[in-house]
Order: C-alpha cells, then structure tokens, then sequence
C-alpha cells in the first residue's frame, strides 16, 4: 500500500491543494472537482497511487476546510469564473479534469471558459462522475429543495446516497461545521441552467457512473456524448452514488487508463487552442 501524504496547498492559491509535495517534473496533472459538501481532502490518497505518474490537485471551494470562514459563491457560474481563473498557472503540461457530481458540471462548466478563450487544448480529457449531462442535470429524485431541510433530514438525505463522510454527522460538531457546506451546493447545483451558446467542447469525454446509483441513470450519463465534438466513452462500475468510495481500486485503474496518453503525449499539445 501507498504512503499516505499530507496534503499541501498551492502557496499562491487558497483555491487548489495537492497530494504531497508538488511534482515540477510530472508528465501530466489531474485536477478533480469535489461533489456538493464536497473538498480537496476527499482524494488525499490519489497523490499517492499509480495514476501514470500525474500530479494530483484538487480543487477547494469556499466554505470548508481552510477555507470554511469564506463565504459562499451567489452561484454555480460564478463558481466556475473563480475556479478558471485560479487554474490557469496549471496549465503547462497536458491534464485531465475528474469532477464527481456536483464537480463534473463545475470541471464542465470551468473547461467550457478555458475552450472559449483558446486555452482548452491543455485539458486533454474530461472524466465526470456520477452526474447527467448538463442538459439534465435536476435535482436528485427526493431531493428538490434539498437546501432547505431541517438537518435531521438533510443528514438522513446524504446517509441515502452513501457520502463518505454522512457517518460524522451524528457529531453535533461535526454537523455545524459541514452541513453549511452542504446546504449551499445544493443549492447552487439545484438552481443550476446552462448557459446557450458557446463553443461545443473538443476534449474527449468519459462519463463514470455506478450501475445501483438511484441519482443518475446510465441514460443520463450517456448523454454527455452530446456536449463535446471529442471522443465519447461511458464506463459503469458496481456500487451506488458514491462508487468511487466503495470500489476505488476499480475507478483508479480507469482514470490510469485516461491519463496515460496524457503523461505521453508530446507536450507541444498542451499549449494548442
């Protein structure tokens, strides 16, 4: 097994943290996007994985962790302004955006800006996970106006969907520090539209979804092929919403596969529009 690594955050940038040390000498970097409650330390462990030798970032939203004194951002769109602006200093070598939920429209959403303004042929695949295309995406069956449940529900909501860290919020401490958090994901990803018109992407798109999620059908995660003028691949996987947490060897060894043209490509590509 790995070591575990510490995480360590960007010096110039509240915005994006890393698994270990950063690795200047990486052929390739994935940069993942939390899910609604979601932050950075959710893939503390993947630094330390065979994942054809990448460096891991991840991105932090305001609100948790370090950050948990910041306030909210108004809305999804604005979210994805921010988060652009903060990434364009990683963009110096070819790399793969990985959003789970919620991220998946927000890595969506961020390559979309850099695609506009000439800057998204360093992102050589888009991964989103557990998620329906932008065009469908809606609040999860049960959950419309999740935001707006007394806590008791909202915990009971998110022990549901199986979220890694709804078996701390029976701690009373743990509930005030995390349910904030929580309540306003749902509540920028439920009020959520996209945006008409733009470029189409060019990236390659693969959609990773758990055949028992009750929260997004396969259709819906198939109808990402519709967003980009790339490659489309679907993968399923057993287990529910969160998947990934359940069998993450399984979801590692895929993103292995995705990165791996990445960490060999000529890295001239990283800098084409």
């Amino acid at each position: 097994m790995a070591p575990r690594q510490v995480a360590a955050t960007r010096p110039d940038s509240p915005w994006l943290r890393t698994s270990g040390p950063p690795r200047p000498a990486a052929p390739a970097r994935l940069v993942c996007f939390p899910h609604a409650g979601g932050a950075a330390s959710y893939f503390r462990d993947w630094g330390g994985r065979d994942l054809a030798g990448a460096e891991v970032w991840a991105v932090q939203y305001p609100g948790r962790e370090n950050r948990i004194r910041e306030g909210f951002p108004p809305d999804l769109h604005t979210l994805a302004d921010q988060v652009t602006e903060e990434l364009r200093g990683l963009l110096d070598r070819p790399t793969v955006f990985f959003g789970h939920s919620m991220g998946a429209v927000v890595g969506y959403e961020v390559l979309r800006r850099l695609t506009a303004d000439g800057r998204g042929g360093a992102v050589l695949h888009l991964v989103v996970s557990g998620c329906g295309a932008p065009q469908r995406v809606r609040p999860f069956a049960g959950q419309e106006g999740a935001h707006l449940l007394d806590d008791d529900r909202l915990v009971a909501l998110l022990k549901e969907l199986g979220s890694g860290n709804a078996g701390l919020l029976d701690d009373p401490d743990m509930r005030s520090a995390f349910l904030p958090a929580v309540r306003d994901d749902y509540r920028i990803v439920q009020s959520y539209v996209p945006r008409v018109g733009g470029p189409l992407l060019r990236t390659d798109v693969t959609a990773f979804v758990g055949r028992q999620d009750e929260a997004v059908g396969v259709g819906d995660a198939g109808a990402w092929a519709g967003a980009t003028r790339g490659r489309f691949t679907l993968r399923t996987f057993p287990g529910g919403h969160f998947y990934l947490g359940e069998h993450p060897d399984h979801v590692l060894h895929a993103l292995r596969e995705v990165l791996l043209p990445a960490a060999t490509i000529d890295t001239g590509r990283a800098d084409e529009s």
